[in-house]
């Protein structure tokens, strides 16, 4: 009767110890997996930053062939209307936001500067007007309409016979810029456009007000 408690007990303890080890030896392959799992690379993609001039065609490329497609377009409709090959004297006004036609920045006047370049290489006779001298952009019953001080503008420009003005507004993600080429005998829009540039930081940039003047004061001296 011993014997045979003693063979059970034994068995028992070596049913156990077996139990064990194989409990152990799973508990070890699923560390192992853990870790075979952990040094299997991962499928991820990668995003690499990269400068917004390298992404995307340049503000100043754009502006470039915005203008001369303008210049183009100005050509062939004063060619068409021009009597013994004169082309007529154009103006060019710095575009402005539609929002506040009586204000100027430094879009509008470089925008100005772009198409007075390409208008010169074009080989039309061009000049440069500033807002509120003399023409002014005004709104009018809904329309947006060239209006000057007839005067002013016949004593210092008398042979001048057309304007292009522009002005621009935006989007979330996009600035779009009109204009037209205007008659002034008879105010007459001979030719009209509109394109589109990305409002990125390029953009943005020609819309900031300048910084203040660092200004130090000094004892005696008004400011």
């Amino acid at each position: 009767m011993n014997n045979k408690i003693v063979i059970i007990s034994a068995c028992c303890l070596g049913f156990l110890v077996w139990q064990a080890q194989v409990l152990a030896a799973e508990k070890d392959e699923g560390a192992l997996r853990r870790a075979a799992a952990l040094r299997v690379p991962v499928n991820y993609q990668t995003h690499q930053y990269q400068p917004e001039a390298t992404t995307v065609v340049g503000t100043e490329i754009l502006l470039s062939e915005i203008s001369k497609e303008i210049a183009g377009k100005v050509y062939y409709e004063l060619k068409e209307l021009s009597e013994n090959g004169l082309l007529g004297k154009v103006a060019v006004v710095a575009a402005v936001p539609l929002s506040d036609l009586k204000r100027e920045t430094e879009f509008g006047r470089v925008v100005a500067e772009y198409l007075l370049t390409d208008f010169a290489d074009r080989g039309l006779n061009v000049t440069e007007l500033r807002i509120g001298k003399e023409i002014q952009i005004l709104p009018q019953t809904g329309e947006y309409i060239l209006t000057r001080n007839v005067g002013e503008l016949a004593n210092s420009n008398p042979e001048l016979d057309y304007v292009v003005v522009s002005t621009f507004s935006n989007t979330r993600k996009t600035l779009i810029l009109q204009g037209r080429l205007v008659s002034l005998k008879d105010w007459r829009i001979i030719a009209s456009w509109r394109h589109s540039l990305p409002l990125n930081r390029d953009v943005l940039s020609l819309f900031q007000l300048p910084e203040k003047p660092f200004t130090i004061p000094v004892k005696g001296i008004a400011r």
